[in-house]
């Protein structure tokens, strides 16, 4: 009854903002880019037709992305007779695709999620395996995949209890869909239990880890701290702050950080990464009206540095930046957006500062607090107060670091483990077809 009522509102309200939305993308021209594709009509996508399995990762955000990278490389690895397209949400999420993925790994929008509309992007398509990332759980798409014969998979599966508490009223409907995945890979015992918890089958589900973290290591090539010192002229020496994944009011914050620091550290340079491109300009006339020059990554790029302060206006730089940090801290925590990812910088052997909002990333938070290499601050003052007390006690800053690269080494090989499931479970279907087709020709035989 839920997933009739899921289907009808959903044409329902389709229906219904279809007019307002052809006005306003004839009067804005926003969010053109792949409407086609939303409808469906993903005929443009190039599809590797030489291999047996293919395997349609979705992967809703920039941050799947990143995961989606790590667990390509794998599926390169162990499957390569896979082909592998990736489906995203966000046109930020497949300029990111565009820029990280390999090339023979085409990305598209996700169909919207309505019946008809799924099933001519599921013919075209044809996978073999479908992939959610985290917890992008779209009804129909899951249904009708299960019906055209692909086998379901959520990795890197977690659940935090907000999310938990809404979908428990609706657990009937809960426990129908996830019983469409023949395997649930779950960060942590938390997630496990919140998933067995909505009728998930407990036989099905895997605590594996998180492959986003993964990705720290081997993106920590120690090169890359030397080409990002050189593109912004900063000798090796030389103090710098990093502020990623900054959301709206942190850098306001932040600007008294820095001014404290500065007192303490004059040549400090400020590299801001905020997470979403679209507020720079916002950014920089915050800080216009505080009398603080900034320049863009790219004009640094182009003209040289010349100021104490950089933002950075480009896609997948922030692993890379982190190289070069003498300090990091970790956005979308002293606001509540739930924190990002502090194994990236850990990686580097920096320790890792945030504020008290990290429920995305309680599993990596916990981690580095137990090596005393992550450090929960409440305040802007709190933060400033703690990073002098590192300026005056090396030592102790550099324990924190060897602590720090300590745990992200630890964190290595969750999805070589998430590869493997779909593996073990493909290379079984396919046994078990050798075997039914002995037994045909078998009793052919006259």
């Amino acid at each position: 009854m839920l997933y009739t009522l899921y289907q009808l509102f959903g044409w329902l309200f389709f229906i219904a903002v279809s007019p307002f939305a052809c006005v306003y993308l004839g009067l804005s021209g926003k969010h053109r880019q792949g409407l086609r594709q939303r409808f469906g009509h993903v005929e443009d996508v190039q599809l590797d037709e030489n291999k047996p399995v293919r395997i349609w990762l979705h992967a809703s955000s920039v941050g799947e992305i990143q995961v989606a990278k790590v667990l390509i490389s794998e599926i390169k690895k162990q499957l390569p007779e896979a082909s592998i397209v990736v489906s995203t949400g966000h046109r930020q999420g497949l300029i990111m695709a565009a820029n990280q993925l390999p090339d023979d790994v085409p990305c598209f929008f996700a169909p919207l999620d309505l019946i008809g509309i799924v099933n001519r992007t599921l013919n075209t398509i044809r996978p073999t395996i479908y992939v959610c990332l985290e917890t992008e759980l779209w009804p129909n798409i899951i249904r009708q995949a299960q019906h055209h014969g692909a086998k379901l998979f959520l990795l890197n599966g977690r659940l935090s209890e907000n999310s938990y508490a809404g979908y428990r009223k609706i657990k009937s409907f809960m426990q129908d869909l996830l019983s469409c995945f023949t395997k649930i890979s779950v960060i942590q015992g938390d997630d496990a239990k919140r998933f067995r918890a909505l009728g998930a089958d407990p036989a099905k589900i895997r605590i594996l880890g998180n492959a986003k973290y993964d990705q720290s290591i081997t993106q920590a090539n120690p090169n890359l701290a030397e080409r990002y010192r050189q593109m912004l002229d900063i000798h090796r020496q030389q103090p710098v702050l990093v502020t990623g994944s900054t959301h709206t009011g942190e850098e306001a914050m932040l600007i008294e950080v820095f001014r404290s620091l500065q007192q303490r550290l004059p040549d400090l340079v400020w590299v801001i990464a905020p997470r979403h491109l679209r507020r720079l300009t916002e950014i920089e006339t915050l800080f216009e009206a505080q009398k603080i020059a900034t320049m863009r990554l790219r004009q640094v790029q182009e003209q040289g540095r010349s100021t104490d302060v950089v933002l950075v206006d480009t896609m997948g730089e922030l692993a890379g930046l982190y190289s070069m940090a003498t300090f990091v801290f970790c956005g979308g925590s002293l606001v509540e957006r739930g924190g990002h990812n502090v194994l990236e910088p850990a990686a580097w052997g920096t320790p890792v500062f945030y504020g008290p909002h990290m429920t995305d990333f309680s599993d990596a938070k916990a981690l580095l607090e137990a090596e005393n290499a992550g450090f929960c601050v409440k305040t802007p003052q709190e933060l400033a107060s703690r990073l002098l007390y590192f300026i005056e006690k090396p030592e102790e800053y550099a324990v924190a670091g060897r602590g720090a690269l300590k745990v992200a080494s630890r964190q290595q090989g969750s999805a070589q483990k998430q590869i493997a499931l779909i593996k073990e479970d493909l290379h079984s279907v396919t046994q078990s077809s050798c075997v039914h087709s002995t037994i045909l020709e078998t009793r052919e035989i006259p």
